[in-house]
């Protein structure tokens, strides 16, 4: 170096362009109709818009919530409309996964997980027949639930769990077995 001091880094500016606030640009981009209010800013190709703001992306609905209720979701954004490049705030409302999951079911847009019970579950190691039995026998007091889980080959806290309705419910009257030791 020849010792000559290099001149400061300057920011660099963009010509003509004035300073424009974040809501005032997001909003420029909205379509506002008497139902959804569409987003025709950018999109990351998975149905849901972006908006870059303070060298951020964002997605746009979540923004649009934030500028509404003034303050960033902590969760996910819940659409009430479905409608993915939608950002009306009252279509909008913050939620968790599992509140996410159970509005897709109920809008019928997915399946809920089968629910095995009894015989249909696929490690059942008893029926309900033999259920049936397991709870006469402790209940006519002969029995141990010891002996009764060597029989049918099962452990004793599984023969427990099912003199006391914890499992097999769907069988029998609970009102009919005493409780188990």
């Amino acid at each position: 170096m020849d010792g000559r001091k290099r001149p400061a880094a300057q920011p660099l500016r963009r010509k003509g362009k004035s300073k424009v606030i974040p809501g005032e640009e997001f909003w420029s981009r909205v379509h506002k109709t008497d139902g959804c209010w569409i987003w025709t800013g950018g999109n990351r190709g998975n149905g849901y818009g972006t908006f870059w703001a303070q060298g951020k992306r964002y997605y746009a609905h979540r923004y649009a919530y934030y500028l509404a209720s003034g303050k960033m979701p902590e969760g996910i954004i819940l659409h009430a409309c479905d409608n993915t490049i939608c950002v009306r705030p009252d279509h909008l409302s913050e939620g968790t996964q599992a509140d996410n999951v159970i509005d897709m079911w109920h809008k019928g847009r997915g399946v809920p997980p089968p629910r095995h019970v009894g015989e249909s579950h696929p490690y059942a190691k008893l029926t309900e027949e033999t259920v049936r039995q397991i709870r006469q026998q402790y209940d006519s007091g002969h029995y141990t639930q010891s002996e009764l889980a060597r029989a049918h080959g099962i452990g004793r806290t599984a023969v427990g769990c099912v003199v006391r309705h914890e499992t097999w419910r769907h069988v029998g009257d609970p009102q009919t077995t005493k409780a188990a030791a």
